[in-house]
């Protein structure tokens, strides 16, 4: 044998042996899990009851943010942490946001100096309670360090580590990577988010690198949820966390969010009473084995290697390197070729090359038609309705409706197939289903390897196990080659049929809190991906030798099926008091404070507003004309009416200073909030970029802006040096004052009374101009430096 065969070989051998016993035997059968650990899921909901009901929403720099971070203190020095709060002004150059936030660093100590760490964040938006994001992992991670901490002969330190600042663009994290203790110490950890608030806590990021961090999780979580599938479409989605923030440090970790139920996701509706006591418990049993496990192996660890992971049914999880990765994909095609060759040599014997070629041709035609009527499905749906999104509340029935529809169109072009002569009907045999397939899907398996190598292994094991398979039978042997297709069937539907549901889901509420329709390709997209890797060896498994008796009542109920599901669809309400529409409202005031322009924007058309709003709202065009560049609202609808004054500016600007330095004009501008949680932009006039800054900003909207987060309650200065600018022009520096609720708003979030919330929730800014050379003339300073 060549020295590469052997080395693949080798390498194919050198996977363990429970991994290959596991992928190809438990994989469509798993159905047992491990004991839990000791985590009280009780003593957790009372931490998320008293963070995200008696607190409630706590947006950074708020006292409801200052009332958590106290209580989260208390309930860590009483497990016997050593407690300590890093307050600084969390700064990110790349997005021009500096934060005022309040870190919380919990240490017990261990032999060795290195730790390990439980990461979780307790600030909120300031629309939502926050009980799933991110109450959920604050209590995980106290619940977890008092059953840590009650455990002997720690070998690693333990940190715990709850940021603030994280709605407000990841910048407690920005802090936190400047805290020298941390940075130094801190060498493997388990961040705990939320993008929903049922089901399992999904691993959906790891590293950078180190893939070995993967296994204490596959060998140890008692309810083991995830796929490195999940870190694809992660990249691609709009979102991040802090752990992309500690990610760009270096320090390797394990990144965990429920994703069920994502309508309450940064919404009023995410209270305590809506996060599942099953996501709580299972949640904090990883957390505390995890984290068990990584205090038997070396933290210090540090390879390039990314692993690919997956779980079998959130009972066992599977874990292997690049090199058994490379191995899987070679063997996968390779097997896949010979399978092919053989099981089309097979075909063509049974029914020559004229009716094989016939075959696929009506097999494609079959697909098209399926993959057509799901577009129409939901095409037609939307059309039907008043509203875009008319499955939001609802997204299964618009599945169900589409599968229907794509199955009864298939079955279609299959009936018109018997009104043509006989000699050119297809072969009934399921060796004809596996020669059309297994180059799809090689062909699927070899494009993701090249595009996202860490969601590949979603086809190359299904395709490794029907061509390891199907290499060993007989490809006449129809029922030799049908129960190949049930086992095939068993591991395909394992790794994809779940997933498809659950993405779909996901990627409603996803698009429901995203400012544009949804396309109609999108979900017949993502279901026949689905169908393309369950629906072939499905048929397969079924296809009978003979003719259906009856096909005509199999008609009869595809018809029926199709008309039950499309009303289905069409009676079910397209949102819900549980599942709302996500709406937004903006009030932007200029200087002379005598009006305000207010904006309402949905993803529907419609204003739908109570009674007492102002009156005047027409579709809004281009973006208003203010002083400082608004922008216009990226939402479809957008309506627009100068109405009402905000009334006064909730900051005063206590001095501003102008003077002369060595090489060029110096700036300096004092602003003191009289409201907590406030967002200052210090924006300067067009073409206007200064030398040197005391806060980091960046060009947004044609103009430079340094943008402050919660401004403590003394007051922030900012200065700035220019070259080659006028002293008048600097005078037209405006400050954007920015409050998420409204003067004499109504409850927790300061809403007008003439917002409807029944089936809607609200994001609301008010935004105020002050111009900064309103405030008295200070006495030079010398620039910081």
């Amino acid at each position: 044998m060549p020295p590469s065969l052997l080395s693949f070989w080798g390498t194919l051998c050198a996977m363990r042996v429970r991994d290959v016993f596991l992928l190809l035997v438990l994989l469509p059968f798993a159905s047992c899990s491990r004991a839990p650990g000791v985590f009280s899921e009780p003593s957790a909901r009372a931490h998320v009851g008293m963070l995200a009901g008696t607190i409630g929403s706590r947006p950074v720099g708020t006292p409801a943010n200052a009332r958590a971070r106290a209580y989260v203190v208390d309930q860590l020095k009483q497990i016997g942490f050593q407690v300590r709060v890093q307050e600084a002004d969390g700064r990110r150059a790349d997005i021009g946001r500096t934060a005022r936030v309040s870190n919380i660093i919990a240490i017990l100590p261990g032999t060795r100096r290195e730790a390990i760490g439980l990461l979780s964040h307790y600030d909120s938006t300031p629309d939502a309670p926050g009980a799933a994001d991110d109450a959920l992992g604050v209590a995980v991670s106290l619940e977890a360090a008092r059953v840590l901490a009650a455990r002997e002969g720690r070998n690693w330190s333990l940190f715990v580590i709850v940021t603030d600042g994280e709605e407000a663009g990841l910048m407690g994290a920005a802090a936190l990577m400047a805290d020298r203790e941390v940075t130094e110490r801190l060498r493997a950890y388990v961040n705990i988010e939320a993008a929903g608030s049922s089901g399992p806590a999904i691993l959906f990021e790891t590293g950078p690198g180190n893939g070995w961090l993967v296994s204490p999780w596959a060998r140890t979580a008692p309810h083991p949820r995830g796929g490195s599938y999940a870190v694809e479409v992660y990249r691609r989605l709009p979102n991040d966390t802090d752990f992309s923030i500690i990610k760009r440090h270096d320090i390797p970790g394990l990144n965990f969010a429920p994703v069920g139920d994502s309508y309450a996701y940064h919404t009023a509706r995410d209270t305590p009473e809506r996060l599942s006591s099953l996501t709580i418990r299972e949640t904090g049993e990883n957390a505390v084995a995890i984290a068990g496990a990584l205090e038997q192996v070396d933290i210090t660890t540090r390879t390039a290697a990314e692993a690919t992971f997956f779980d079998i049914g959130r009972t066992v999880a599977i874990r292997y390197g690049p090199a058994a990765s490379w191995a899987v994909a070679a063997a996968a095609l390779l097997l896949g070729v010979i399978a092919w060759v053989k099981v089309t040599a097979a075909a063509l014997r049974l029914g020559g090359v004229g009716r094989w070629l016939l075959t696929a041709l009506w097999s494609l035609l079959g697909l098209a038609a399926a993959a057509g009527a799901m577009v129409v499905a939901a095409w037609g749906l939307r059309a039907a309705r008043e509203v875009y999104h008319p499955w939001y509340a609802h997204p299964d029935r618009l599945f169900l409706l589409m599968a229907v529809a794509g199955a009864t169109a298939a079955w279609s072009v299959g009936r018109i197939g018997q009104w043509l002569p006989a000699r050119t009907h297809g072969v009934r045999h399921p060796v004809l289903t596996w020669s059309f397939t297994l180059p799809v899907w090689m062909a699927l398996a070899s494009a993701m390897l090249w595009l996202a190598p860490a969601a590949a292994y979603l086809w190359m094991v299904p395709l490794l196990v029907a061509g390891f398979l199907l290499v060993l039978v007989p490809p006449a042997n129809a029922l030799a080659v049908r129960t190949v297709s049930i086992v095939v069937l068993g591991v395909s539907g394992t790794l994809w049929l779940r997933e498809t549901v659950e993405l779909m889901r996901f990627v409603v509420a996803i698009f429901g809190r995203l400012p544009a329709i949804t396309p109609a390709l999108v979900y017949p997209a993502l279901m026949v991906t689905g169908a393309l890797m369950i629906v072939p060896p499905l048929i397969a498994a079924v296809t009978a030798t003979q003719p259906l008796r009856r096909p005509a009542a199999v008609t009869t109920l595809c018809l029926l099926a199709l008309v039950a599901s499309a009303a289905l669809a069409y009676v079910a309400p397209a949102y819900t008091p549980e599942r709302p529409l996500r709406r937004y409202l903006r009030a932007l005031q200029e200087a002379d404070g005598r009006t305000a322009v207010w904006e309402v924007a949905s993803v529907e058309p419609g204003l739908d507003l109570d009674s007492g709003a102002p009156e005047g709202f027409t579709v809004a065009g281009a973006a208003p004309s203010a002083s400082v560049p608004w922008g216009r609202l990226p939402y479809p609808f957008v309506f627009r009416n100068t109405a009402q004054s905000l009334g006064p500016a909730p900051i005063a600007v206590a001095g501003f200073t102008i003077q002369p330095v060595a090489d060029g004009i110096e700036m300096r501008v004092t602003a003191v909030p009289s409201e907590p949680g406030l967002a200052l932009a210090f924006v300067l006039p067009e073409d206007i970029v200064p030398a040197r800054t005391s806060l980091p900003g960046i060009r947004r909207l044609g103009r430079w802006r340094a943008t402050y987060i919660a401004p403590p309650p003394d007051g922030i200065v900012w200065q700035a040096s220019f070259r080659g600018v006028t002293t008048d022009r600097l005078r037209d520096t405006k400050i954007a004052v920015t409050s998420f609720g409204f003067p004499g708003g109504a409850g927790w979030q300061r809403l007008p009374g003439w917002l409807p919330q029944t089936t809607t929730v609200w994001s609301a800014t008010a935004t105020w101009i002050v111009p900064a050379a309103s405030g008295p003339t200070l006495e030079p300073v010398p620039l910081l430096r």
